[in-house]
Parts: structure tokens; sequence; C-alpha cells
């Protein structure tokens, strides 16, 4: 056992939910970053936990912020966690020491978006730079913005496009028209981020 998991198991109801391989395997990760605890303010689950889908209902009926932990990623148990309101969903396990750091500070800081960025109208402040948006791009925004952080599942996006709805390449499209609009790095999005199978997420901090 990774010598931090006694501290580990002795932690706050914050990690009640979680499994002990995954709070075995959770530390490792974290020693590989040089940290030993994991972020504050959010609600640890094992999606391999017996009762996982009765403490993901709770949590958020509480609206509290939920990160869901699981040995493999597999993409309906992902839909169902992002779905339901799970802030994040981390594997554990092998995970690469940099996008685990990234995803780390997405979820300490809440986000990667400048300060005093606010949408208004079609008018999208970001730092000292305006953007008119059309009237879809608000329309995407608005789902992001009141998603809080969390990822807005394809079907939900898709339905802006009313008998549409079926073609997902109209949400690509869009998409990536707001990303050419928005992100200072276009092919490497900051703001806004996707989840293959999920749907799209605006890292919060937006008014």
């Amino acid at each position: 056992m990774h010598d931090c998991a006694s501290k580990f198991s002795d932690d706050s109801g914050a990690l009640a939910g979680l499994t002990d391989p995954d709070r075995e395997e959770w530390y490792a990760a974290l020693s590989n970053l040089g940290r030993t605890n994991p972020p504050s303010g959010a609600v640890w689950l094992s999606a391999s936990h017996d009762a996982f889908i009765e403490n993901l209902s709770a949590h958020i009926s509480r609206q509290e912020r939920v990160i869901v932990l699981a040995g493999r990623a597999w993409t309906a148990q992902r839909q169902h966690a992002l779905a339901a309101g799970a802030y994040e969903f981390l594997s554990t396990g092998p995970v690469d020491a940099a996008e685990l750091s990234a995803r780390l500070r997405l979820i300490e800081t809440g986000s990667a978006l400048p300060k005093g960025t606010m949408l208004s109208g079609k008018q999208l402040q970001i730092g000292q730079v305006e953007h008119e948006l059309t009237d879809r791009e608000v329309e995407i925004m608005t789902l992001l913005i009141a998603a809080k952080g969390r990822f807005v599942v394809h079907d939900e996006l898709l339905a802006l496009w009313g008998r549409h709805a079926y073609e997902p390449q109209y949400l690509r499209v869009a998409i990536g028209k707001l990303r050419r609009r928005i992100e200072p790095e276009p092919d490497m999005p900051r703001y806004l981020l996707s989840e293959a199978a999920i749907g799209y997420r605006l890292v919060a901090g937006i008014e």
C-alpha cells in the first residue's frame, strides 16, 4: 500500500465514496506529481463503488461538486456520470502526468478564462477583447455557461438545431467557428473543451 493511503482513509467524508484500490492508485498518481492531497472543495466517488449511483444522486441533489474516479474509463460510464451532473471524471491507474496535472489545476482554480469574462447580449468579453457572437453561438454559450463548468452532452446542444438535431456535423462546425473566434490557439483550446462521445464544457469563471 502507498505510504499516503492511511492519510487518505483518515480524511473527511468527501473521500468516503472511494474504494480502497482507487485510494491507492489515486495517491500513487498524486505522489508522481509531488503532491500528497487531492484538490479540496469536491466530493470524490469511485465508479466501481457498490453504492455509486445512490451516492452520485445524493451529492448532485445537494449541488456538491463531484469528481468520479474509475480504473477504466468506459464511455457509457463516463456519459452517465457527466450527464447526471458530475463535475469531472478521472481515470486512476496509469495516467499521463501532464494531463492529470492540467485537470487538477482546472478542478482547483475552476477556471482557465481571464477574470471579468462575461456574456452580455451578443457580446462576449474575454479579458480586454470583445467578440461579437452569432445567434447560434449565443445559444451554445448560454447552455455552457449555465452548466457552470460541467459537461453539456451532445444531445442537449444538438437540440438547438431542431429538425437537424441528429446531425452532429452541425455542432462540430459551430464549435469550430466558436473556438476560432474566442480561443488564443484554436487548435489547442483552453476555454472550450471537449470529451469524445460525451459533449463540451466551458471552463468555468464566466458571468
